[in-house]
């Protein structure tokens, strides 16, 4: 296949990490702006493993009673968004779940004045919505589906006047009753086990975080030193995630781990007094926000890996004019959908992890006696995005990225230079943890199929001969 000559010659010197925001252990991602049906504003509450995303967004030409902007439930898909609709006379609709099948939950909504209404719990699998039944009040709520097709959500009882917490299997709703004594409950999150996860309460008192698995229990709450507590989602290896009330008093996000009888406080971003995690996958991984509930109300979307809580604002790509406000959903790839505020609006997002590339092995160890370590991420694309991370270097030392075309594997300076010098970029300073993360947009021009090869040098005065180097790392352009 042909290739242009010496192709990395185009590329810009890379950014200095300080300048990128970027810590080396932060996770690599590309940021879609997911757009509208047409109006100003959209939001992201469900992901597939197949990268669909679902919410609602506004549409042009048509206003609540309240004259607010209708929206309207959407499925993004492959670049294009879809309106969902509405049941017939209802004047919104919000899809907030779609399972590996594509299969979407959510809700149609009538008679919409201030925030409250007509709620009815509804399926896609066609080209509309389709009502599910309810507890007899016409009133119910569908917020998860898993990949059996069973649907968490709740329904007004009118028998005991109260939310019930609701499993629907074949589109047949199961009301699971009350919880330890509780009068209301709703859930919220379903695994592939139908294990479900929510919370109950009694009219002026704290909430409970509460597990269904066939028999209720409580998982948090007023039965433990805190109160107020929600659970949202559960992994089929039981992971819960929500909200808690923890000594501090303000609640903030939560983490159960599988077996254990008490939840991690994961904390608060600096300045903010609230917060929540929405979503966790099979990993552990989970995604929520944290907050202000006072002016300016300030919102940020976050990570939790189990041990470490993160602002997924400082994982955008430079360049991105977004800030994440909250993030609803992580799929099984680690891919993340949420709202961000772009331009002073709302718009849906898909965070995805770029692709690992392929390391070629080899490196030269310094004076340490530690070779330092390279990493690529990326799908070399025009104007796709590119990291490199380097580890296990020495501390504030410069290095260089040495670009090629070829691999020609010659010796230089002790060690094997891997790629064929096309392009050298200016020289980075590792950090205090001997690591630096570097990243920069791949540059139109470079023909598809054309492979390139990258290598860090780094000067190492404590080594035989001045330098340590790393292994190779190797992608192809797209």
């Amino acid at each position: 296949m042909k290739t242009l000559p010496n192709p990395l010659l185009f590329l810009l010197p890379i950014l200095a990490p300080a300048a990128l925001g970027l810590a080396p252990s932060d996770p690599p991602y590309r940021f879609t702006d997911l757009g509208t049906l047409g109006g100003a504003e959209s939001a992201a509450f469900g992901l597939n493993d197949a990268g669909a995303v679902v919410g609602w967004s506004t549409i042009p030409g048509c206003t609540t009673m309240n004259g607010t902007p209708c929206r309207r439930a959407f499925l993004w898909q492959d670049g294009t968004m879809t309106d969902l609709g509405t049941l017939a006379g209802d004047e919104e609709s919000t899809a907030r779940a779609i399972n590996d099948l594509g299969q979407i939950v959510g809700t149609s909504e009538s008679n919409v004045i201030h925030g409250s209404g007509t709620y009815h719990g509804v399926t896609w699998t066609g080209p509309g919505p389709v009502a599910l039944a309810d507890l007899g009040n016409g009133t119910s709520f569908a917020h998860d589906i898993n990949n059996s097709g069973d649907i968490a959500g709740h329904a007004y009882d009118p028998s005991v006047s109260a939310d019930r917490a609701v499993r629907w299997q074949a589109g047949a709703p199961m009301n699971l009753g009350s919880t330890q004594g509780d009068s209301y409950n709703r859930a919220y999150g379903i695994n592939e086990l139908g294990h479900l996860a929510g919370f109950a309460w009694n009219l002026f008192s704290p909430n409970d975080a509460v597990l269904y698995d066939g028999k209720w229990s409580t998982i948090g709450g007023t039965d433990s030193p805190w109160q107020n507590a929600e659970a949202y989602d559960v992994s089929t290896a039981g992971h819960k995630v929500g909200l808690q009330a923890f000594p501090s008093g303000s609640w903030h996000p939560a983490y159960w781990a599988p077996g254990a009888k008490s939840a991690t406080d994961v904390g608060l971003l600096p300045g903010h007094n609230l917060g929540e995690l929405h979503d966790v996958n099979e990993s552990g991984f989970a995604v929520g926000r944290t907050y202000m509930d006072s002016p300016p109300f300030e919102s940020s979307a976050i990570t939790f890996d189990g041990s470490t809580m993160r602002d997924l604002n400082d994982h955008l790509p430079s360049g991105v004019s977004a800030h994440l406000f909250e993030a609803r959903e992580v799929n099984e790839a680690g891919a993340i959908a949420g709202t961000a505020v772009v331009g002073g609006l709302f718009h849906a997002f898909l965070l995805e992890p770029l692709t690992p590339w392929a390391n070629l092995g080899g490196g030269l160890a310094g004076g340490s006696g530690k070779a330092p370590t390279l990493e690529g991420f990326g799908e070399l694309e025009g104007a796709g995005r590119v990291e490199l991370r380097a580890a296990n270097m020495p501390v504030a030392t410069p290095l260089v990225i040495v670009a090629g075309a070829a691999k020609i594997d010659i010796p230089f300076l002790g060690g094997i230079l891997a790629p064929s010098p096309d392009f050298l970029f200016a020289p980075q300073l590792s950090d205090a943890a001997g690591e630096a993360a570097l990243g920069f947009d791949w540059p139109v021009g470079v023909l598809p199929g054309t492979p390139t090869y990258w290598q860090a040098w780094v000067f190492d005065a404590t080594g035989p001969v001045g330098f340590t180097a790393t292994n190779a790392v190797t992608a192809t352009t797209l």
